[in-house]
């Protein structure tokens, strides 16, 4: 069993909590969860089992769920749940460059096969 993350995050003079864990099984996947007050305002949720031919390592999977789970602080930093929340996004320190828009299955699968390439 894998131990996952939980975090309070203090954005715009309210703290969120986001928790991150493995769901193990015949279809794994990791999930996230952002809360506000005890309530659920966001989730990731990501099928792994189906989305990997190969079983993923213990490892793989931790690094799975940690890029998730810093997505989601990431995404509400940037006011993504703004709608949900009702508060403005932080303004940033700096310029932010433009990126291309890939989703977030495609961001796991090159941060996982980098990672594979680097500890060879």
């Amino acid at each position: 069993m894998i131990t996952g993350f939980n975090t309070d995050v203090l954005y715009n003079n309210q703290v969120y909590h986001v928790q991150t864990e493995d769901v193990p099984g015949e279809n794994p996947y990791a999930l996230t969860l952002l809360y506000r007050g005890g309530a659920i305002i966001a989730r990731i949720k990501t099928d792994y089992g189906s989305l990997f031919p190969q079983k993923l390592t213990e490892r793989q999977v931790l690094r799975l769920m940690e890029r998730q789970h810093q997505k989601m602080i990431a995404d509400l930093r940037a006011g993504k749940f703004a709608a949900v929340t009702g508060l403005e996004p932080s303004k940033p320190l700096a310029p932010q460059p433009p990126s291309a828009e890939k989703t977030f299955d495609q961001l796991i699968l090159e941060y996982l096969a980098n990672q594979d390439r680097n500890s060879d």
